[in-house]
């Protein structure tokens, strides 16, 4: 059992007719003043049991050196962006089959297509736009937050990152290759090395912040929304270096998503099954179930959740509000926040996102205590 915080959503109506509306109207206008409802446990959560066999090492990636390019920067008076591109370490099956080749292509695609060569780049590089606050000091350390795009790319997290710089975080998005669902592959096998890939491209990420001089590698978090969100579902449980975890409209099982998202994009990638392959729905909704490993859904037994905290949509009909609580109770119920909306809540849903978000960061990064003197 748990504690509500907040206030209580009166899901159920007070009475007919107008009442009904009347009380809709209220909680609504109660979670926008209180921010949204609230779950959190009473008790300690018990320590998250050891990945299973079939996942150990699966997300490892050779060690190396990330000599690091910069390819951008923009100074505002908050915060400075730079963006940086370095080597992407992956394990010797994700590589594409001659990795010189492509790089060779990429660079001559550049000269007549930039946006397709800089995506195509993102097969062998990793790419991050890194925020630092505008009255970061030499010398200074300061906290920094992992953020993941969402489906469509970063036009959404970057609002987030410009949020928590301002604030005097440092944030870092992750960039990534545009997801398909075939690639000229005779199964969709493919599906799980871009999952795969996207959660090594994570960790590499935190093995490159970590090594910053103005990261205090001990007050990493991570934040994600939607797309973003489900792979750091995965991220929780593989990662152990980020302290605290923020999941906006995460959800599982992968399969049951991405064949009933009506979402334009993900609707579009598996037409495009149909029409290369000629798989009817259940086909291809066989073959996702197959082959995908890296599902949030599985590995959910697996994170720690003092380390977690879930934002559910009640009105989801994008990854499906119901998968999100589905997804939160194989996690074993950590701190549970549900937001009075549905998935693409506009202009509502950003600001308390970012607010609610960074106070869990605030609470969650502080300094470590001082060691107790001998």
């Amino acid at each position: 059992m748990g504690n509500l915080g907040f206030f209580p959503i009166p899901f159920t109506p007070i009475n007919r007719g107008r009442r009904k509306g009347l009380s809709v109207f209220l909680a609504v206008l109660l979670a926008l003043q209180s921010g949204c409802a609230v779950w959190r446990p009473l008790h300690k959560a018990p320590a998250a049991p050891a990945l299973p066999p079939g996942y150990e090492g699966y997300y490892d990636y050779p060690k190396g050196d990330y000599p690091e390019t910069l390819v951008l920067e923009e100074k505002t008076k908050s915060y400075v962006m730079r963006r940086y591109e370095f080597p992407l370490n992956l394990a010797p099956e994700l590589y594409p089959e001659d990795p010189q080749a492509l790089k060779a292509r990429t660079e001559e695609l550049f000269k007549t297509d930039q946006k397709t060569a800089n995506d195509q780049k993102l097969q062998y590089l990793n790419r991050v736009d890194l925020y630092l606050p505008a009255n970061l000091k030499p010398g200074e350390k300061r906290p920094a937050i992992l953020i993941s795009p969402i489906l469509g790319g970063n036009m959404v997290v970057d609002h987030f990152a410009r949020y928590y710089a301002g604030r005097g975080y440092i944030a870092a998005i992750v960039h990534r290759k545009k997801p398909y669902l075939t690639d000229n592959a005779p199964d969709l096998e493919g599906v799980e090395h871009y999952l795969r890939s996207s959660v090594i491209r994570l960790r590499e990420a935190v093995d490159w912040l970590s090594a910053r001089p103005e990261v205090d590698a001990d007050r990493l978090g991570a934040f994600g929304v939607s797309y973003g969100a489900i792979l750091h579902a995965v991220l929780a449980a593989v990662e152990p270096r980020i302290r605290y975890h923020v999941l906006a409209m995460p959800a599982g099982p992968l399969p049951d998503v991405i064949i009933e998202c009506p979402d334009a994009m993900l609707a579009k990638l598996v037409r495009k099954v149909h029409e290369e392959y000629g798989w009817p729905r259940d086909k291809i909704y066989g073959e996702l179930k197959e082959h995908i490993r890296t599902d949030p859904i599985l590995l959910a037994p697996y994170i720690p959740k003092d380390k977690v905290q879930v934002y559910v949509a009640a009105f989801d009909r994008v990854v499906g509000a119901r998968r999100s609580f589905g997804l939160w109770k194989a996690m074993g119920k950590p701190s549970l926040k549900v937001l009075p909306f549905g998935h693409y809540g506009g202009i509502l849903v950003f600001p308390l996102l970012e607010t609610q978000s960074y106070l869990a960061f605030r609470k969650h990064l502080k300094p470590a205590p001082p060691a107790p003197r001998n």
